[in-house]
């Protein structure tokens, strides 16, 4: 038998940013409860769903890279009223996380650089706003 504490489902929200961190993270708490219920023999047709253990880590690698984006939104939506002069350090350490986890983790880098590429590309342009200036004189 296997104990797991009684959770909620989580609901596909599109406007919850972090929604699929949560549901890797979700899926990865209940592992030992959804592996054993699919070696359950009156279960068998799902069988073919089971998660491999390569697929468990890769879910584990997601979650990991999430997880930095997942912080940022949280700092971002503890001040009562986000602004300008806060976003900016916030997805600077974004950025910052990311290529120190893709230094770290070399297998990561092809899912990371491609947002770090996008963030690089947005900051240049943020860099010439006139409100990217006026926020860091805050």
């Amino acid at each position: 038998t296997i104990k797991v504490k009684p959770l909620q489902l989580l609901q596909d929200v599109s406007t919850r940013w972090d929604l699929v961190y949560f549901m890797i993270n979700r899926l990865r708490e209940l592992q030992p409860a959804v592996d054993h219920f699919l070696t359950l023999p009156n279960h068998s047709d799902l069988a073919k769903f089971r998660i491999t253990l390569q697929e468990w880590k890769v879910m584990e690698d997601f979650e990991m890279i999430l997880s930095v984006l997942h912080r940022v939104q949280q700092i971002m939506s503890e001040e009562g009223m986000p602004i300008l002069s806060g976003t900016i350090p916030a997805f600077k350490m974004f950025m910052t996380k990311w290529e120190q986890l893709s230094d770290k983790h070399p297998h990561l880098k092809p899912f990371i650089q491609p947002g770090l590429d996008w963030a690089y590309e947005y900051y240049k342009h943020m860099d010439r706003t006139t409100a990217y200036i006026v926020a860091m004189c805050e």
